[in-house]
């Protein structure tokens, strides 16, 4: 699925061939209890092992590619729904408002062009998406990018990291055999927040 359009191909997902994924989520999203969001889950060892270890809460994991989430899919319990969906335009707008607990973005790729996650748009996407208290988690061994979402979450105060489990993404493992530092960022939305202007 090739996302294009208005705001991360956002208006895909207006499509009559994509109203199911979007009822789906929107189910899920509804469901009594927390709910917490993986974006680009990779194999979805995190996910999967979160989902196992809190039951009482839903996970929602998004990737976009078909083998990762085919694969995973397979080993979900029922309180986890994995889909084949950009994350931004999952923010943007296939979630509802004010329904996501907390946010995980573990070690996201580090793209320099319109692939990248992490933007303004993205910023504000997050803050309409999130409860208030809600948490955004974001892991990474990357400094600049680190650096750069510091920027992009100026004004967010700080807070204490959400549920996790014990295993960790392949990513992780890299950074731990080889030594490499891994970065922490957890914060919560403001009351309101102005987008970051460029600089």
């Amino acid at each position: 699925m090739r996302i294009r359009g208005t705001l991360y191909g956002s208006l895909l997902y207006e499509r009559p061939e994509h109203a199911g994924t979007v009822a789906t989520i929107r189910a899920f999203a509804a469901r009594p209890g927390p709910l917490g969001l993986e974006v680009g889950f990779d194999h979805g060892m995190c996910i999967l092992d979160r989902a196992r270890r809190f039951p009482g809460a839903n996970w929602l994991g998004v990737e976009i590619r078909r083998r990762r989430v085919e694969a995973a899919a397979r080993h979900a319990p029922a309180n986890c729904l994995l889909a084949r969906v950009d994350g931004r335009a999952l923010l943007a707008t296939v979630l509802p408002a004010a329904s996501v607990d907390w946010l995980y973005l573990y070690f996201p790729t580090p793209h320099e062009d319109r692939r990248a996650l992490l933007s303004a748009e993205f910023v504000a996407s997050c803050h309409r998406a999130l409860k208030p208290g809600g948490a955004v988690y974001l892991r990474t061994d990357v400094a600049t990018l680190h650096a750069a979402a510091s920027v992009l979450f100026a004004g967010w105060p700080e807070a204490a990291p959400p549920p996790v489990g014990e295993e960790r993404s392949r990513r992780e493992r890299v950074c731990q055999r080889d030594g490499l530092p891994v970065f922490d960022l957890c914060v919560s939305p403001p009351p309101a927040v102005k987008a970051p202007t460029a600089g």
